[in-house]
């Protein structure tokens, strides 16, 4: 059986989904360079992982820097998950 490797878009939404979880609120804001600094993403990298993810509805930009999961992402990170532990 073959495993699937994580992309950067991915492991980027589960470490939003992990602070988000930290916070208390799956749904919190989190500021997105924090998001991309958990992970060793540059600012430019951030900005266009944030960009692709909004397009997609995984993510929305809130006030500023802040960003945060969507139910579509939740449901995403969860499944991703589920095939980590597999």
């Amino acid at each position: 059986m073959s495993h699937k490797s994580i992309t950067k878009d991915e492991l980027f939404l589960v470490k939003l989904f992990e602070l988000a979880q930290r916070l208390g609120d799956t749904y919190a804001d989190v500021d997105r360079y924090a998001v991309g600094k958990s992970m060793s993403q540059n600012d430019k990298s951030v900005d266009n992982i944030v960009r692709m993810l909004a397009q997609t509805n995984f993510i929305v930009k809130t006030e500023g820097n802040a960003i945060k999961l969507t139910l579509q992402g939740e449901r995403f990170v969860e499944s991703l998950l589920e095939q980590v532990k597999r």
